[in-house]
């Protein structure tokens, strides 16, 4: 048992080294594209970072939202050219909205379970008081006695 946890960390290990070698190329071939990126989705790195839970879902959720909304200021950068980058991280309209967004993917994470837990307790009364009426609809229909 303790063999396999050992792989499974030596593959983890190789997930994260192989990552840090692609992260790292990236930023040696396009340097600019990868800073302006890098400060667009600076929370949701650091909350992917700090994140704790198996999954890493709110980290991921940021990430998610946060990325949807890189498109836009990537593509002015992409039609600007490489020199405009820094001049549009300087603007809060360009990295204002990304954060906006993984905000938003945060508050997603926590909102989105107490909001089902109420949907869900709701719709678990509503079944119970229907199945109350139709079980009371049937004794009077059948003549039943209520024992208790």
């Amino acid at each position: 048992m303790a063999r396999g946890k050992s792989a499974t960390k030596e593959k983890g290990r190789g997930l994260v080294w192989g990552q840090g070698l692609a992260c790292g190329a990236c930023v040696a071939v396009a340097p600019i594209p990868c800073t302006m990126i890098a400060v667009l989705l600076a929370p949701a790195i650091f909350v992917l970072l700090k994140d704790r839970l198996p999954g890493r879902p709110v980290g991921r959720a940021m990430l998610l939202c946060g990325s949807a909304a890189c498109v836009s200021p990537i593509v002015t950068l992409w039609q600007m050219g490489g020199e405009a980058g820094f001049a549009l991280l300087s603007d809060p309209g360009v990295f204002g909205p990304a954060w906006a967004a993984c905000a938003g993917g945060w508050l997603l994470t926590q909102l989105l379970p107490v909001l089902m837990r109420g949907i869900m307790e709701s719709a678990s009364l509503s079944r119970a008081a229907r199945l109350r009426a139709e079980r009371e609809r049937l004794l009077r229909a059948w003549d039943f006695e209520r024992r208790q």
